[in-house]
């Protein structure tokens, strides 16, 4: 029997929880308090998170084993670079200038980690080594680590989205060699090409679940922290009015332009469908628009998290995090 391995990621409105045992995972999702993290998903109050981490710990008799976090978009760059063969020393000497555009002051005060690319068909070794990079800030990171110690967890592994992602699929098989995954979320949507074991393009959008929440609070008269528990539940049918209806539109409008723009750029892409997750995904006008809209199959995260169920879509990033990695 392995050891009990656990997998964070703090959204902006949800805390998803995934506890892997034995090769099997247990999801929970579990709502944050409110102005406890912005809309990027960075926290605000670090005092109040680590006691609402250690609570949340208590009530759902989490083991105290390794935990993995994945970190907010706003707080990590990952993306795919080309680096030629060289040193790992060298490597780490040269990965902080791929992310010029994001470093701002000493490269010393980042950390920079990579994950080697399998070799494909049409890989020229001449002109250097394909692998997924990301950077985030040391004192960033030394923040989550206190406040997960806070709370009574040991955080082994902090990493991207993208990187998450990737580990899940190899370690459940994403049943499609080109996909498209969609992160439905409350302030953002966010859109990932990947192909294998690259992420081939990442975009954020300024929509997301608290835009059908405004609609909601304003059919309904009441505040935005009870339109997310209305809309959720669809109270009264508050989701059919045309104002929701156009809110989704405008989401896949824009998650169709990002893949449009790929397969131009990528001509010989053979996007195979689109995993939906998020808090969004769990809405069927918002699933129904997208899969309308962008002309794709909608493939089942439960595929990736059977027993997960339900509960797949939410649970995806922070069950990833704990499977594989280096």
């Amino acid at each position: 029997m392995g050891k009990t391995r656990l997998g964070f990621d703090i959204g902006s409105n949800s805390l998803k929880i995934a506890t892997v045992h034995g090769g099997g995972v247990r999801v929970e999702e579990v709502r944050l308090p409110e102005n406890m993290v912005d809309g990027t998903g960075a926290i605000v109050l670090p005092h109040a998170f680590a006691q609402f981490l250690k609570q949340t710990k208590k009530d759902l008799s989490l083991p105290r084993g390794p935990a993995a976090l994945v970190l907010p978009p706003s707080q990590v760059i990952c993306r795919l670079v080309t680096m030629p063969r060289m040193t790992t020393e060298q490597l780490m000497m040269n990965l902080p200038y791929e992310f010029s555009d994001f470093i701002q002051g000493v490269a010393d005060q980042y950390h920079c980690d990579y994950a080697v690319c399998v070799s494909a068909e049409g890989d020229d070794e001449a002109q250097g080594v394909p692998m997924m990079a990301a950077v985030a800030a040391k004192q960033t990171l030394a923040e989550y680590a206190r406040m997960f110690t806070q709370a009574g967890f040991r955080l082994k592994t902090v990493l991207p989205q993208e990187m998450a992602l990737i580990q899940l699929c190899q370690a459940r098989g994403a049943g499609a060699d080109e996909f498209c995954f969609v992160d439905l979320g409350h302030q953002f949507t966010r859109i990932t090409v990947v192909w294998r074991d690259r992420v081939q393009a990442t975009r954020q959008i300024a929509l997301g679940g608290k835009n059908l929440d405004m609609v909601v609070s304003n059919e309904l008269g009441v505040d935005a922290f009870l339109s997310n528990t209305y809309k959720a539940a669809n109270f009264q049918n508050v989701l059919a009015v045309p104002a929701a209806a156009d809110v989704c539109e405008r989401i896949a409008v824009e998650i169709l332009k990002v893949i449009n723009f790929y397969q131009f750029t990528y001509r010989s892409s053979t996007l195979e469908g689109i995993y939906l997750a998020g808090g969004g995904a769990a809405l069927p006008l918002l699933r129904q628009s997208i899969e309308n809209t962008v002309g794709l199959p909608l493939l089942d995260p439960a595929d990736l998290l059977p027993e997960a169920a339900e509960a797949a879509a939410a649970g995806v990033f922070a069950a990833g995090a704990v499977m594989g990695g280096r």
